[in-house]
């Protein structure tokens, strides 16, 4: 069979810009067979690794480790590119260290009134020689998010035929740094010896860094489209960690600090919003009256604090998505910084 890379690759980057501005999600919002339509934010390298352990048989209970390393890249047109790579892989026994490149979008979600989120994936498996895709629809009710998979396969396990899956999955938050996930797939018209693909886990966000924790417990081999669709006789436990670069921290020059006018509230607007996006706080410079109010909004992926330079106020984790406000009454300048991103500074001058 022939892949046509140049039109999926079209076709990626069409969703793509057809699907800018799209929210991406938190790795809590995943479950360990279902990639949640995750696409990160923008101009993150994301590095995950997963690991997943076995024990054989007695007397010998050998324990063998089956690793997927996840590495991408959020592009500014709301495309995440990337690989998966996995070694020990059973998806085709003759080629055990399996490749998978993949593009993910998301051409429809709740930023743009929709009450569901609808993400693609097409990608091509190198092991088994196989275009592969997904099809992701999910909703968020209160802290229950569930999510539906539909895939397809064109060269399933390195065999001559065309398989098709399909799956669902939930993630339920206890609280913002912490969520239980599972999830089932299936391929349809199974064979003999394979089985539903099952996995469950306990996720954990772990505070003031950007990195989460997954522990673990799955039927399934390895974390590609092909892996996460068969399930094995072989229970296996393990964990998967997170590692976000901020590439925009390195390489995205800053606005100069807005004019002071330009902060300043009329009556119709007695507050001066900032921001907190991309690892700074935008505008860096406010300039209210007395009596006026700063509301700080996290638009990043990770808890930030906006806390004193002298240590007079500190407003603690702020989640993301969560907006912390302070009143100012008297005149002066105030500095203040993000305590776990030092290099976060702004300034409020009050009139």
């Amino acid at each position: 069979m022939r892949v046509d890379f140049r039109s999926i690759a079209v076709g990626l980057l069409t969703i793509g810009v057809l699907s800018r501005g799209a929210a991406g999600q938190s790795v809590l919002d995943r479950t360990p067979n279902l990639s949640g339509g995750w696409v990160g934010p923008t101009g993150t390298l994301q590095f995950n690794f997963l690991h997943r352990f076995s024990v054989g048989a007695s007397p010998t209970r050998k324990v063998s480790n089956s690793p997927t390393f996840l590495l991408s890249y959020r592009l500014p047109v709301s495309l995440l590119v990337g690989f998966n790579y996995s070694t020990s892989s059973d998806v085709a026994p003759q080629f055990p260290n399996e490749w998978e490149a993949f593009g993910r979008a998301v051409p429809l979600g709740v930023d743009r009134g929709s009450p569901v989120e609808l993400a693609l994936q097409l990608g091509y498996n190198q092991a088994a020689r196989s275009a592969d895709g997904e099809l992701t629809l999910s909703r968020r009710t209160g802290p229950l998010r569930l999510m539906s998979v539909g895939r397809f396969l064109s060269h399933g396990f390195n065999r001559d035929t065309m398989r098709f899956a399909v799956g669902g999955g939930a993630t339920l938050r206890l609280h913002r740094n912490v969520a239980l996930a599972a999830d089932a797939a299936t391929l349809l018209n199974r064979r003999p010896g394979e089985k539903v693909a099952w996995g469950a886990a306990l996720q954990l966000a772990l505070p003031y860094t950007p990195h989460t924790l997954s522990l673990q417990v799955a039927n399934t081999n390895t974390a590609t489209l092909q892996g996460a669709s068969r399930g094995t006789a072989n229970v296996r436990g393990g964990f998967e960690f997170t590692i976000p670069f901020t590439l925009n921290r390195y390489f995205h020059h800053a606005p100069p600090p807005v004019s002071a006018a330009a902060a300043v509230p009329d009556s119709a607007a007695p507050q001066v919003a900032v921001a907190m996006r991309q690892l700074a706080f935008a505008p860096n410079l406010v300039e209210i009256g007395a009596g006026g109010t700063v509301a700080w909004t996290n638009r990043d992926q990770l808890p930030h604090t906006v806390t004193a330079d002298d240590g007079a106020w500190d407003s603690g984790p702020i989640a993301p998505g969560v907006t912390w406000r302070r009143t100012f009454e008297r005149p002066g300048t105030y500095r203040f910084h993000c305590t776990p991103h030092p290099f976060m500074k702004g300034v409020i001058v009050v009139r």
